[in-house]
């Protein structure tokens, strides 16, 4: 595979991964891109067996350090708030309010596993090696996610 390829095939998987991990929507293309020239740098030294798992590590990686750093940024008020993009259909808008808060129940390695087998539909080897865990942890924690997420559907107003 070649890093165009893999850049190609993959963008969007680090773009969503980025913002599960907080990154504010203004700061997801310079974050993708640092996540791509980390790759760039060592794509010619490493065999990527899974490149989603390798790049969500290393999306990962920036995330944390883009949360770290984020104490010392100085934001400025701005006069006008361009609209949320779902803020056109307030249904859209309430559903998906919901769905991030019953997600914000569950702790950060259950959050993870569901979103990237449920949501972003990786095979569990791949799961596991992205979150550097065995495969029957990463199991383990899907199912706990699941029964959780369930629980609190049923209990949000």
């Amino acid at each position: 595979m070649t890093f165009d390829a893999l850049f190609h095939d993959y963008v969007d998987f680090v773009w969503r991964s980025l913002r599960h991990f907080g990154v504010a929507e203004a700061d997801l293309e310079d974050q993708t891109q640092e996540v791509f020239l980390v790759a760039h740098r060592h794509f010619a030294n490493v065999s990527v067996e899974h490149p989603r798992a390798w790049l969500y590590a290393i999306a990962r990686r920036a995330a944390s350090g883009y949360r770290r750093r984020s104490y010392r940024r100085h934001e400025r008020a701005v006069e006008n708030v361009p609209e949320s993009s779902h803020s056109r259909d307030p249904a859209a808008g309430v559903e998906l309010d919901r769905l991030a808060s019953v997600l914000d129940t569950l702790d950060e390695d259950k959050r993870t596993v569901f979103l990237l087998h449920d949501v972003e539909e990786m095979p569990m080897r791949e799961v596991a090696e992205a979150v550097g865990c065995p495969l029957s942890t990463a199991y383990a924690r899907l199912h706990a996610a699941r029964r959780e997420l369930a629980k609190a559907i049923q209990e949000a107003p």
